[in-house]
């Protein structure tokens, strides 16, 4: 019983997200685009790397700037690499809130951990 209403539930869901995906378009990026995202993701990673042998002298201000470096190339990632910029706008949306659980949650553990 319960393997039949786990394929009726599968079956179900792999029609809605062909609904969602019925403009299917094939996108293709040029060499430019590519060369542009790499000389980016290059860039960051420069920075992040100076940011870090600035340590004594920014302090926990670099390791908030290193994260938020890291943010970005992860960003630069999702849109272009994994093609989200082209996607439906659901799975931004799925992503975002999945993201932004992820961040409750390790606020939540982080306030834990510092109140004991």
């Amino acid at each position: 019983m319960d393997l039949f209403i786990s394929l009726i539930l599968l079956n179900k869901i792999i029609y809605i997200m062909e609904k969602i995906n019925v403009k299917k378009h094939e996108h293709q990026f040029s060499y430019k685009e590519h060369f542009g995202t790499w000389i980016g993701l290059v860039l960051l990673t420069v920075m992040t790397v100076s940011f870090s042998s600035l340590w004594t002298i920014l302090g926990e201000l670099a390791i908030v700037t290193a994260l938020f470096i890291a943010t970005s190339k992860a960003l630069v990632v999702l849109e272009y690499f994994m093609h989200l910029k082209f996607d439906p706008k659901l799975y931004r949306v799925m992503i975002t809130v999945v993201l932004g659980l992820f961040a409750f949650f390790m606020i939540m553990l982080t306030i834990d951990y510092l109140t004991r």
